[in-house]
């Protein structure tokens, strides 16, 4: 696909830069966008370097924690970290004092039947650093890597072993997999989610793994080494912002501290699938809370890693992306016509769908089982519309999350929001199936 990704991104260049070819500045900044875009989809394609198979001898450790989860979603989860490949050597689950126990008691089920599973719940609700932390410290000392993933996700049978090799090189202290939407033909809000994932994985993390800098090691499925997290974790525990203690972000900061320390990597072959918002409200919320994430977490990276680290420049050109992009949009809405030009905000319009396109094009790279053409075809073409939700929705939560730096809280489950199975009443006494093999 790499020839039509290409050509497609060319085509589109094009055509909307000659289009814009007399806008002054904001030719200017189509010239600058499509150069970015285009760098970006060339390092993206560039083959990942053949990794040996991961080292069996590394002990790992996986992290799960759980709030207010669907239990079937989290049996999906288990089942699939406990018939990896690659076997970890524990896993721990802990519950941050969900409202319901039905999940709790799905993990002390298998606790029951593994003892490589510990189930612990948290006396009150304490927020998801603390349960990692849990986590951390049950294994400090008895594993190698820490391998995090959220307790909405369903890991392909070899993720931990192909996230495993990029830790045969001593200088990559962090990884990250494929994240691929679990619920992605839900409806409109999932396929659009799709198209995100595809370029934030396949585009920007791929291109970015190129030079080592991978800026947020996805909480899905993250790769740590422990003695990186370890040597961080009273930081991280007591990390304040603005006099507030930052409760979310823990997936950025985590991957900050494994930047001042070495390389982190993309590693396309680590597959996962997750649950992602259904509804449009939880969307928001999941959004304005990365958003804070961002711009703190950023704001860390340019204030303690050295202009001489890609890291920093790479951090430096997303904000300033940001920055140019909302600047833009005022000067055509509202400078341009103000001072006697001509209305662009339609040739604008225009160009953002084109620009979400361009960008979309590696999601010709996704593959999952049972998705034909014609699914694939269909949700690419919505490309356009996330653009503009991009622009209409996106952009204002960038800027609410600018003004609420200071909001502490998670804000985003307050009860299962994303479940696999029609709610019940009550919990099931245990799963609906044991784990082959979890007794060997």
């Amino acid at each position: 696909m790499t020839v039509t990704a290409l050509l497609l991104f060319t085509v589109t260049a094009v055509a909307v830069l000659f289009k814009w070819s007399n806008y002054g500045a904001a030719s200017l900044y189509g010239y600058a966008v499509f150069a970015i875009l285009g760098t970006k989809l060339l390092l993206s394609l560039i083959p990942q370097r053949k990794r040996p198979e991961a080292n069996h001898n590394k002990r790992v450790g996986v992290i799960v924690t759980i709030y207010n989860e669907d239990p079937e979603l989290l049996r999906r989860c288990i089942d699939s970290l406990l018939n990896q490949t690659f076997q970890p050597t524990r896993l721990i689950i802990v519950d941050d004092h969900s409202g319901k126990l039905a999940a709790f008691e799905m993990a002390k089920f298998y606790a029951t039947i593994d003892p490589r599973v510990t189930a612990v719940r948290q006396p009150e609700n304490l927020g998801k650093r603390e349960g990692l932390a849990v986590g951390f410290r049950e294994m400090a000392g008895e594993v190698d890597v820490f391998v995090c993933v959220d307790s909405d996700s369903v890991l392909e049978p070899n993720a931990i072993a192909e996230g495993m090799r990029a830790f045969r090189s001593r200088k990559v202290t962090a990884a990250t997999g494929l994240v691929l939407p679990l619920n992605y033909e839900t409806n409109a809000l999932t396929r659009l989610q799709d198209v995100r994932y595809a370029n934030a994985f396949l585009g920007e993390r791929a291109a970015y793994s190129q030079f080592g800098s991978v800026l947020c090691v996805c909480g899905i499925l993250a790769f740590y080494r422990a003695d990186i997290v370890m040597k961080n974790l009273d930081d991280f525990l007591t990390q304040e912002f603005l006099g507030k203690p930052a409760v979310t972000g823990d997936d950025r900061r985590l991957t900050n501290y494994a930047l001042t320390q070495g390389r982190v990597e993309f590693v396309e072959s680590a597959i996962a699938h997750t649950a992602v918002p259904e509804k449009f409200s939880h969307f928001v919320r999941q959004q304005a809370r990365w958003g804070r994430s961002f711009f703190r977490e950023s704001l860390w990276v340019l204030g303690n890693l050295r202009p001489s680290r890609m890291a920093w420049w790479l951090t430096a050109l997303e904000i300033a992306q940001w920055a140019v992009f909302s600047t833009l949009i005022m000067y055509v809405v509202v400078i341009h016509p103000l001072v006697g030009g001509e209305p662009m905000i339609g040739q604008y319009l225009l160009f953002v769908g084109f620009m979400a396109l361009a960008r979309a094009v590696r999601y010709f790279d996704v593959r999952r089982d049972g998705q034909g053409v014609l699914s694939r075809l269909g949700t690419f073409f919505t490309a356009p519309i996330y653009g503009y939700m991009n622009l209409f929705v996106m952009l204002p939560l960038r800027f609410y999350s600018l003004v609420t730096l200071r909001l502490a809280s998670w804000g985003t489950r307050k009860s299962v929001e994303v479940t696999a199975q029609p709610a019940q009443s009550e919990p099931e006494a245990e799963p609906p199936r044991a784990l082959a093999g979890a007794q060997q």
